[in-house]
């Protein structure tokens, strides 16, 4: 009974001064707070301390990138205004449902795919937001990855040789401490199973790209002259100009994991 307990008490203290220190620090809002301690609980409960490492390896990359890239390019006008530095529920569950359901899954089942399906979604995660936060700082402007012509700083669906390349880094650290974690020293299967969760990572990075470029809604602020992932400012509501109404950037960060978890998971199935 009282390892029972403390299988739980653990997770739940681990997560909650987590969830206090990010709220007081304002990397995220009240209901973020809550969103990512369930997210933590339910990893560290289920995948231990191999899979909380993961989720905080992203999440303190994460938001150091954001800070230094902010206080950068504190200066510079972006032609795309995103949501500010502070991560709501939507952002913490766009980018770690998909975990959470990977480690519950493998909690319940013992299932090594649910592993490889953990690891590709903090991977996919973790690229995307060092892709982005690494491509501003880029001194070549970025192209659409539909169109490959110029756009403003900051849009979604615009890639840099400097994010790309730390979308990739990113992918590949976390695939490298899920190695660490998790694998079989001994079966050298566990090297290519931690390839797949890379390139998965990475992949689906190259995603999130494509659904930013083709599908996100982006709407025309007249006041300002600019494209803006925004769809209304001030009590104006503004002009659709490209993809879908309801789809956001939390939606394509949720669309890309899934990309990413998808792809991870068809290619182990393959070869376990």
């Amino acid at each position: 009974m009282k390892i029972i307990i403390w299988l739980y008490l653990i997770p739940i203290g681990a997560n909650l001064l987590l969830a206090i220190i990010a709220k007081l620090t304002k990397l995220l809002t009240f209901s973020g707070s809550i969103a990512a301690f369930i997210v933590g609980f339910l990893t560290f409960r289920y995948l231990g301390i191999g899979g909380w490492v993961l989720l905080m390896l992203f999440f303190v990359t994460a938001n150091i990138l954001s800070k230094l890239s902010s206080a950068i390019t504190k200066n510079v006008e972006s032609g795309i205004q995103k949501k500010g530095g502070t991560r709501d529920w939507a952002q913490v569950l766009a980018n770690g449902l998909l975990a959470a359901a990977s480690a519950l899954y493998y909690g319940l089942s013992g299932h090594i795919v649910a592993l490889i399906m953990f690891g590709a979604a903090i991977a996919a995660s973790t690229a995307d937001t060092w892709a982005g936060e690494a491509g501003v700082l880029s001194k070549r402007p970025p192209v659409s990855i539909r169109t490959f012509k110029v756009v403003p700083v900051g849009m979604s669906g615009g890639v840099t040789w400097l994010g790309t390349f730390s979308s990739l880094v990113g992918s590949i650290m976390i695939a490298t401490a899920w190695y660490a974690m998790f694998a079989d020293y001994s079966d050298p299967i566990w090297l290519f199973l931690a390839s797949i969760v890379a390139v998965a990572g990475a992949l689906g990075s190259l995603a999130d790209s494509f659904l930013g470029a083709t599908v996100q809604g982006h709407y025309y602020d007249p006041k300002r002259k600019q494209v803006t992932e925004h769809e209304r400012r001030e009590g104006v509501t503004f002009e659709l100009c490209r993809g879908v109404r309801w789809i956001d950037n939390d939606v394509v960060n949720f669309l890309s994991n899934t990309v990413a978890v998808l792809l991870a998971s068809g290619f182990s199935l393959i070869f376990l």
